[in-house]
C-alpha cells in the first residue's frame, strides 16, 4: 500500500534494456526504431550511451528543441553504426529536462511489417537483491521460442540468476547464472520446454531484464519488462 505504480512517464533518464540491428531466423533483418519527445518548453541534450555484453562501448548527444519529436529509424546504424545488439541509456542530465520514447524493434517481410513494441524502463523498473523480477506467460516449444536479458543499470560486475517456471509454479529445469559486466547487457535464449510459464529474475546489484517470445514461423515478437515486486 502507498507503493508507487511501475509505469514510465516522461524522465529524464530512461534504459532500452534491449535493441537490436542484425539479421534473424528465415532471412529476417531486425532493426530498433525509437522517436524521443522533448516534453518541456527548453533546448537540452540528451546523453545515449551504448551497451554490450563488456559494458557501454560508446556514447553521443541527440540534441532537442523545445516540443519537438526525433526519430531513429535504425538507432543503433543512425546513432552508432553498430551491428548487433544491445542496450541504449538515455540521460538529459538534468531532473527538469524530461522527454517521452516510443521504441519497437520491427522486421519487413514479403507478408509486410511486424513490429514488437519495445518497453523503456525508468528506476522504478530496475531490479535490485531486494526486489527480484519476474516475467509471465512465456513459452518455449515447436512453435515459439524464448529470448531472455538484462541490461545493467550498476558500476559493477553482478550475478544475474534466472529460474523457469511452468503454470503452476514447479520449478523447470535448473537456474541458469551468469556475469554481468558493469553496465554490461546479456540477452540468452531459454533452452527448455516451457508452456505459459514464468521467469523469475534475481541480480546481485541492479538492472533491468526482459523477455521476448518469438513465434517460429512468422518472427513476430512479444516483448515483456520483467516487473519488479
Amino acid at each position: 500500500e502507498g507503493r508507487p505504480p511501475l509505469v514510465v512517464g516522461a524522465a529524464s533518464h530512461l534504459l532500452l534494456p534491449t535493441s537490436v540491428n542484425a539479421n534473424g531466423q528465415f532471412g529476417a533483418v531486425y532493426k530498433t526504431k525509437v522517436s524521443i519527445f522533448n516534453a518541456v518548453n527548453a533546448s537540452y541534450s540528451i546523453r545515449a550511451g551504448l551497451s554490450t555484453s563488456g559494458g557501454e562501448i560508446a556514447h553521443t548527444f541527440i540534441p532537442v528543441a523545445p516540443n519537438q519529436t526525433v526519430t531513429f529509424n535504425n538507432i543503433l546504424s543512425d546513432l552508432f553504426g553498430y551491428s548487433g545488439g544491445g542496450a541504449i541509456d538515455l540521460d538529459s542530465g538534468n531532473s527538469g529536462y524530461l522527454f517521452i520514447v516510443n521504441s519497437q524493434v520491427y522486421v519487413d517481410t514479403l507478408s509486410g511489417r511486424y513490429t514488437t513494441a519495445v518497453q523503456f524502463a525508468d528506476d522504478l523498473g530496475d531490479i535490485i537483491p531486494s526486489r527480484p523480477g519476474f516475467v509471465v506467460g512465456v513459452s518455449v516449444n515447436s512453435a515459439r521460442r524464448t529470448n531472455i536479458g538484462c541490461a545493467s543499470n550498476s558500476g559493477f560486475d553482478q550475478t544475474i540468476t534466472f529460474r523457469a517456471y511452468d503454470s503452476s509454479y514447479v520449478l523447470v529445469g535448473s537456474p541458469f547464472s551468469f556475469t554481468l559486466a558493469a553496465f554490461g547487457w546479456a540477452q540468452y535464449g531459454v533452452n527448455l520446454s516451457l508452456t505459459n510459464g514464468g521467469i523469475y529474475i534475481e541480480a546481485s546489484q541492479n538492472a533491468v531484464c526482459f523477455a521476448i517470445e518469438v513465434d517460429n514461423t512468422s518472427n513476430d515478437g512479444t516483448f515483456q519488462l520483467a516487473t519488479p515486486f
